[in-house]
């Protein structure tokens, strides 16, 4: 009786140890049951050289010259940083984002970005001599590559929270197939 007993319920816990697993394989499968790590991608090929950063008190400028007008306001102090970069051919910046606005002109070569936000992933090509402003933030995820035959440059300013990495790494968007 007793090994009848044993054998019922070795039987028992095979088959409710078979069942649980097979429902587990079906709605979790094996590689989700690992606590999932945002997956960041990597620059390669760029160097960055900070040429200065320095730390300004609140400001409200408005700059009126021969009909052309502009106006930068920070309600609080904030970091001016300028940096120089690089990028070899066939290199990419990585996805991210920035802590705060930054004007880029490109010095040589020809940058291709992407935009996060882009459904169809469209490149916007910006070749040396051309400008362009990233408004940074988490609306503004992008990534730059070098799709040319030589190295790309470009010149940063950025107006920075004090203190704060100009530079923020953000998980692939999944609009683009890099």
């Amino acid at each position: 009786m007793r090994s009848q007993l044993r054998f019922t319920q070795t039987l028992l816990l095979a088959a409710v140890t078979a069942a649980l697993s097979a429902c587990s394989e079906k709605a979790n499968p094996a590689s989700s049951l690992a606590p999932r790590q945002p997956q960041y991608t990597l620059s390669s090929g760029q160097t960055t050289t900070t040429l200065g950063r320095s730390t300004v008190a609140p400001f409200h400028i408005q700059s009126a010259f021969e009909g052309h007008r502009v106006e930068l306001k920070s309600h609080d102090p904030s970091d001016i940083n300028v940096n120089s970069s690089s990028l070899a051919v066939g290199g990419a910046t990585g996805w991210h984002t920035h802590s705060g606005p930054v004007m880029v002109v490109v010095t040589s070569g020809a940058f291709t970005m992407y935009h996060g936000n882009d459904p169809d992933c469209s490149p916007i090509v910006y070749p040396a001599g051309t400008a362009f402003i990233e408004e940074g933030g988490t609306n503004d995820i992008h990534i730059g590559r070098n799709e040319g035959s030589g190295p790309v440059t470009w010149i940063a300013t950025a107006i920075l929270p004090v203190g704060v990495a100009g530079r923020v790494d953000v998980p692939a968007p999944g609009n683009c197939p890099f």
